[in-house]
C-alpha cells in the first residue's frame, strides 16, 4: 500500500516538474520574440461562460476562458473596423478570425471565476495584438473600411502612344478634335478605381458630366498641382484625392516578328483633403509584349496600375486608420467627478488608447484623447454613459455636459 502511494506521488512530482519546465520554456520563447514596431496592444476585459458537463470543471473553465478571449478579439475587431463592416462581414470574421481568437491574444489574466448551477464563468483581462489582427483584416480587404471608409477621387492625366499631349476626364475640351461632351476615364485610372474598390475603398465616379469639378478645374491635365487636386476633390466631398500621370509608349520591336514591346509608367500621390497632408506616393512600371497596338498599351497600364495600387492602398490604410487625437471638454463637474469621467472614458469608450487631462478650471475639465476610433464613434459611446450627455461633436472635438 505504501509503495503504491509513493509511486503515485512520484509520478505526480515528475509531471509537475515537466509542466513547470515546459511553462518556463514557453515563457522564454515568447519573451524572446520581438514585437512589431507598429503593434499597439489593446487591453480588454470580458466575461466568458461555458456549460459544466457532469463534474468536468477543468473543461468548463477552459471553455469559459476561450469564450472570453473570443469576445475580446470581437471587441478589438470592432475598434479597427466600422460596425457596418462587422455586420456585413460577420460570416467571414467568424470563420477566419473569431475561431482563431487565441492567436491574436498576446497574454491574458483570469480576474475572477465562479460556478453557478450548470455554468462556469470567468472574467478575463486580455491583451490583444493589433499587428497580427490588422494584418489578417487587411488581407481580407476589411481593414480599409475602418474610419467610415475614405472616399477617393482619382485625377490621373493619361498619355497614350500617338497622343500629342495628356488627356483627362476633367478637361477633354482643351485639345483639338476632342468632344467637349465626352468625359472618359482613362485606362490607368479605371484600373486603379477597380483595384481600390476591391480593397474596400469608396470611389468617386466622375465619368459622364462632372459639373462640380468643372467649375473648380480650369487647369490643363499636365499642369495639375496638389492645390488644384484638393480644390477639385473638395467640390465632390472626397476625403482622399489620388492625382498623377500615366504614360504608355511603344518600345523596340522584336526582330523578324510583328511583336511589339509596350511600356507603361505611372506616378501618383494620395493626399488627405481636409488638411492637405501626404498619405502616400508611388510609381508603377510594366513592360508587355503584344502584337496589338490597342491592347498592348492597355495591358501595360493595367499591370503598372496593380503595382502602384498595392503601394498606395497599403500606405493610405496605415495612415488613414492610425490613431487620431481630439479634445473632450467636460462641463458641470467637480474634480472628483472629472477624474471618474476620465476613468470611464478609458474603459467605456471603444478604441480609446490614452486620456490626458489638459486642465481643470472651476467646473470645466479638458482632456486630450488618443483613439483608434473616430471622435464621432467615441461621442456615441460617451452618450451611453450614465450621467453624461454629448452637447457637441466634430472631427477634432467633443463637448460633454454632466448631469445628476
Amino acid at each position: 500500500m505504501f509503495e503504491g502511494t509513493w509511486g503515485v506521488c512520484l509520478g505526480r512530482k515528475k509531471m509537475f516538474l515537466a509542466v513547470s519546465a515546459l511553462t518556463l520554456l514557453i515563457s522564454f520563447f515568447f519573451a524572446s520574440v520581438p514585437l512589431a514596431d507598429d503593434d499597439i496592444p489593446i487591453t480588454i476585459e470580458t466575461i466568458g461562460a461555458a456549460s459544466v458537463s457532469g463534474s468536468d470543471i477543468p473543461a468548463a473553465r477552459d471553455g469559459a476562458i476561450a469564450d472570453a478571449l473570443r469576445k475580446a478579439v470581437e471587441q478589438a475587431v470592432g475598434m479597427v473596423v466600422s460596425s457596418e463592416t462587422v455586420v456585413e462581414s460577420f460570416q467571414v470574421l467568424r470563420d477566419s478570425v473569431y475561431t482563431n481568437a487565441s492567436g491574436y491574444v498576446r497574454s491574458y489574466e483570469v480576474l475572477d471565476e465562479s460556478r453557478s448551477g450548470g455554468a462556469y464563468q470567468v472574467r478575463v483581462r486580455a491583451v490583444v495584438s493589433t499587428a497580427g489582427l490588422e494584418g489578417d483584416l487587411d488581407a481580407m480587404g476589411l481593414l480599409q473600411r475602418k474610419m467610415e471608409r475614405p472616399r477617393v477621387l482619382f485625377m490621373i492625366a493619361e498619355k497614350m502612344p500617338g497622343d500629342r499631349d495628356f488627356t483627362s476626364w476633367w478637361r477633354p475640351e482643351a485639345y483639338p478634335g476632342s468632344d467637349a461632351g465626352e468625359r472618359k476615364v482613362g485606362a490607368a485610372e479605371a484600373a486603379l478605381m477597380e483595384l481600390f474598390l476591391s480593397k474596400g475603398f469608396n470611389v468617386v465616379d466622375m465619368s459622364g458630366s462632372p459639373e462640380a469639378v468643372m467649375a473648380a478645374a480650369p487647369y490643363r491635365p499636365s499642369d495639375l498641382s496638389r492645390e488644384s487636386a484638393l480644390e477639385a476633390a473638395g467640390k465632390v466631398n472626397a476625403e482622399v484625392v489620388v492625382f498623377g500621370t500615366a504614360i504608355a509608349s511603344e518600345g523596340p520591336r522584336t526582330g523578324g516578328t510583328a511583336m511589339v514591346t509596350w511600356l507603361a509608367d505611372l506616378t501618383a500621390q494620395a493626399v488627405r483633403v481636409d488638411d492637405g497632408s501626404l498619405l502616400a506616393s508611388g510609381r508603377g512600371h510594366a513592360t508587355v509584349r503584344h502584337i496589338s497596338a490597342e491592347k498592348g498599351p492597355l495591358d501595360a497600364l493595367s499591370r503598372a496600375s496593380e503595382e502602384l495600387a498595392e503601394a498606395l492602398t497599403r500606405d493610405i490604410s496605415s495612415k488613414w486608420a492610425g490613431p487620431v487625437s481630439f479634445t473632450v471638454t467636460l462641463r458641470g463637474v467637480d474634480y472628483v467627478r472629472a477624474v471618474e469621467f476620465k476613468r470611464l472614458l478609458r474603459t467605456g469608450a471603444r478604441g480609446v488608447l490614452a486620456v490626458y487631462q489638459r486642465r481643470f478650471d472651476g467646473s470645466e475639465a479638458v482632456f486630450d484623447v488618443e483613439s483608434r476610433a473616430s471622435a464621432q464613434s467615441v461621442a456615441d459611446d460617451i452618450s451611453r454613459l450614465h450621467g453624461f450627455r454629448v452637447t457637441g461633436a466634430a472631427q477634432n472635438a467633443i463637448e460633454v455636459e454632466a448631469f445628476d
